[in-house]
This record gives C-alpha cells, sequence and structure tokens, in this order.
C-alpha cells in the first residue's frame, strides 16, 4: 500500500498510521513505511527550514560524522534537570564540525538534560555553567538531528570543556501542559466517542495545542463538559507512572500512540491513573495535581475532518483567569454597575428605547413626497434629507397601484440613491444604471428595486432632470 497516501491520510484528515496498518494486516496487504516515513521526514525538514541553518544545511551537515565518532548521547533528562558532563563536539550555525564557539552554534555533550524537541514537546532551553573558569552561556533550543540531541548556545565554548548543564525551570511549566495534552485526549475520547486520534500537538511552557480527528466544530456545552473532566482528573491526584514495554504490550495494555512518532521494540509509557495511557517519550509530571488549573480558550478548525484545541494550564491559567478579572473590572467600570448582565439588558433597554424615538421624530419630519403622472403611470423623482430612502419607496409602492420612484439623499459628499418600480414598464436595475453615472456612481439590482451610489452631490439636481427624462421616454 503506498507510504504516500498513508501520510497523506494522516496528515491531512488525522487518520492514525497504526489504524491504517491494522485495517491493511486484515487484507494481508504490506504498507510502505519507508515512503511515509520519507514524507514525514520531508515535512520535518521542510518545518525546520525557517532556522538560520536551513533545511538544506541540517540535511547536508556534519551529523554521520558525530554519530559514527561519539554514537547517540544519553538523555539524562527524565530524572535530572541538572548534570555535570563534557562537551564532545561543536558544531556552527551550518552544522559543521568546528573546534570552538564565539557566537551561536551547536552543541554535543556526552550526557544532556536537555530534552530534545519532539512529540509536540518544544525542546529546551537553559545554561551551561563552566563552574567560575568563564562566563556561562545561554541554550536557546534543543533539537534532535539522526537520534541525536544536539542544543543550540550562544556564547564562548571549546570542545573538551568541562561543564554543569542546567535546564531552565520552564521545563516545569511544558512539563504541566504536556500531561495536561495527554488527559485532554483521555477526555475526547471518552466524551465525544473513540473515533477521536491525534493529529498534531504542541506543548510549551505557555500553552498547548491538540488537533484531533472529528468531523464538527464542538459546541460550547461539549467544550464546558471536556474542560470539566479534565479538572476532575487532575484533581484526582493520579501518580504519573512511566513504564519501558514492548510495542505489542503497550498496545494490549490500551496505549494510544502519538502522531508521527517511530516506535522502536522497546517503548516509554506514560499512564495516569485509569484516565490515560500512552505511548510517549516526553517528559510528564509526577502527579496530575501538578498541573493546576486547565482552561480551554478556543476551538477551531484545522482542515476538513480536523479540529484543533488551544488550551493553557498552571502559571499560564492563572494569568488568562486576571486578564479576565481585569476585563470584567474594566466592564463593570464602563457599564456603572456592578453586575454586567444587568448593566448590557439596562443598554440595550435604552438603545431600544432611542431608536423608537428616532424612528418617532424621523417620520414626524418625514417629507411629503411629491407625485406627478407620466402616460397614466404615477412618478416620483425627489431629493429627501432623512429617513429610510428604501422605506419611503416601499410605502410609496403600497400606496399608488402603479409607480416609477427614485430618490436621492446626500450623505456628506457622497449621494444615495434607490429607485423603485411597481407595475410599469420601467426596470429599476435598468434605470438606476443609467442614473447613478451622473453622480460619479454604479450600482443595480432587481426590476423592481435598484440602489446605487454617487461620490458628487452637487449634481443631483442633474441627475434628477435626467431620471425624468428617461421616464418620459420609456413610459
Amino acid at each position: 500500500f503506498n507510504g504516500e497516501v498513508a501520510f497523506k491520510l494522516n496528515d491531512t484528515y488525522g487518520f492514525p498510521l497504526d489504524l491504517t496498518e491494522d485495517m491493511l494486516r486484515e487484507k494481508n496487504i504490506k504498507l510502505d513505511l519507508d515512503a511515509f516515513h520519507a514524507k514525514l521526514d520531508a515535512q520535518k525538514a521542510q518545518s525546520k527550514a525557517g532556522w538560520k541553518g536551513t533545511g538544506e544545511a541540517a540535511a547536508t551537515g556534519d551529523f554521520k560524522a558525530l554519530k559514527e565518532a561519539f554514537g547517540v548521547n544519553e538523555f539524562v533528562g527524565y530524572t535530572e534537570t541538572s548534570n555535570n558532563t563534557k562537551v564532545l563536539a561543536l558544531l556552527d550555525e551550518n552544522f559543521k564540525q568546528v573546534e570552538a564557539l564565539n557566537g551561536k552554534g551547536w552543541v554535543y555533550l556526552a550526557e544532556t538534560p536537555f530534552y530534545a524537541e519532539s512529540g509536540g514537546q518544544t525542546g529546551d532551553t537553559g545554561i551551561l555553567d563552566f563552574n567560575g573558569t568563564k562566563p556561562t552561556i545561554k541554550v536557546l533550543d534543543t533539537k534532535k538531528f539522526m537520534e541525536m540531541n544536539l542544543s543550540e548556545v550562544e556564547g564562548n565554548i571549546q570542545v573538551g570543556d568541562e561543564i554543569e548543564a542546567l535546564v531552565h525551570n520552564t521545563r516545569i511549566e511544558i512539563e504541566r501542559h504536556h500531561s495536561a495534552t495527554h488527559l485532554l485526549h483521555a477526555g475526547l475520547r471518552e466524551l465525544l466517542g473513540e473515533h477521536i486520534a491525534q493529529a498534531g500537538s504542541l506543548n510549551d511552557d505557555k500553552r498547548l495545542r491538540f488537533d484531533f480527528s472529528h468531523p464538527q466544530a464542538m459546541t460550547a456545552e461539549e467544550l464546558a463538559q471536556v474542560e470539566a473532566w479534565v479538572n476532575d482528573k487532575i484533581s484526582s491526584n493520579s501518580t504519573g507512572v512511566t513504564r519501558i514495554m514492548t510495542v505489542d504490550d503497550a498496545k494490549e495494555a490500551g496505549a494510544m500512540a502519538l502522531f508521527g512518532e517511530k516506535y522502536g521494540n522497546e517503548v516509554r509509557v506514560v499512564n495516569f491513573g485509569e484516565a490515560s495511557i500512552e505511548l510517549c517519550g516526553g517528559t510528564h509530571v509526577n502527579n496530575t495535581s501538578e498541573i493546576g488549573l486547565f482552561m480551554i480558550t478556543k476551538e477551531s478548525g484545522v482542515s476538513a475532518g480536523v479540529r484543533r484545541i488551544e488550551a493553557v494550564c498552571s502559571k499560564a491559567a492563572l494569568a488568562e483567569v486576571q486578564t479576565l478579572r481585569e476585563t470584567l473590572t474594566e466592564v463593570k467600570t464602563e457599564l456603572k454597575n456592578q453586575n454586567p448582565m444587568a448593566g448590557i439588558n439596562k443598554l440595550k433597554e435604552e438603545v431600544k428605547t432611542l431608536k423608537t424615538e428616532l424612528k418617532t421624530a424621523l417620520s414626524s419630519t418625514k417629507k411629503e413626497l411629491t407625485a406627478s403622472e407620466i402616460n397614466g403611470a404615477t412618478v416620483i423623482v425627489d431629493e429627501v434629507e432623512a429617513g429610510d430612502i428604501k422605506e419611503l419607496i416601499d410605502e410609496a409602492k403600497n400606496k399608488y397601484p402603479n409607480i416609477a420612484i427614485m430618490l436621492f439623499q446626500k450623505k456628506g459628499e457622497k449621494v444615495l440613491i434607490a429607485c423603485g418600480s411597481k407595475e410599469t414598464k420601467v426596470k429599476a436595475g435598468n434605470w438606476i444604471k443609467e442614473i447613478a453615472p451622473v453622480l460619479g456612481g454604479g450600482g443595480g439590482g432587481r426590476p423592481d428595486f435598484a440602489q446605487a451610489g454617487g461620490k458628487d452631490a452637487s449634481k443631483i439636481a442633474e441627475a434628477k432632470e435626467k431620471a425624468l427624462a428617461y421616464l418620459a421616454k420609456n413610459l
């Protein structure tokens, strides 16, 4: 089975790869996984093309030589957020090996606590400390190349330096959002159905974004139910348990696979009580209670059959609450009412009253339109200062059995034009197309009603004369 088609099903429509494989297995059809992963790698390379050191530079970098020389470095960040380690190699901004950096580049550490961007979790930042021998340098990001964790740095560093690597405390917030994403995934499947499958995700220290397969927009009630479900699981104080299992054992245990991930013979399975169990290589909280408040901020469509939820938790959720509180206070101040809904209802009533008063005032000053007759048809061509000219035309059409009417109304330097025809030979749309250009405008409409706009109010008198001449010729 064509792997590129399987990729499109996964990427565009959110159809999970493992389900495609299961369906093909039942028919004894083999899936071209190499083609699938080739498309996936190409997509990832394209998304990285915005870095300095473009996708092309990443593809031609010295990664193969690095891996042959040192193998895959050890990630110790599941249990440690700092460790003493050694700089094995350095790459410049074009991913070429160098002996020293004095600016931006990439560092390859023997053991690293920095998590490399993967599975939707953003890469770690932090610092490298030289124990006082020279200034600390910043770790700006961490990414994975050919299974190796490399951290982007900026500063003065040399191959062989002994350093202490310290992960920035934003990792805590990233983990909270990542664990909240697992609970959100489980909640959506529980409340909307098992057709829900992950189609992409992003977890950083300030928000989470989760794409999933679903045929329609979620209702406000469904969003509230999902939000409440996740907060309930957070407050259940479930311990996060991570186990290393074979892929088959993990699937047997009910673990859900994540979008776009390649899995070896053994996988990490992250479990939060009975609420959630997923295959995941990311880092997570030790207990759901660490996530804190969870808030959905937006639900939208991504593509056909794929929806997106954006949400916040922990410190970001508290900041969101504070923003909402400040907005509510501002609304109360503007409404001069401590009960915003009561204030809004009062304003609506005032607007309704003002509209009624305005309509009455306009009616009392309404101009009496002067009608004449051409070949047995009533005609009105006039200028009005106030009122709704469409409404005036409707009233005239109701008053007379047959009529051709055109009204002009100044709006600053511009002019509104509308006309109507009832039981006459004149077609309103054609009539207005002849007259509007006199005023520097244009318009059109149906045979019974048409409207237009003009730019030159000084030529209304000329337009009225031409409108009457048109009627004399066509009635």
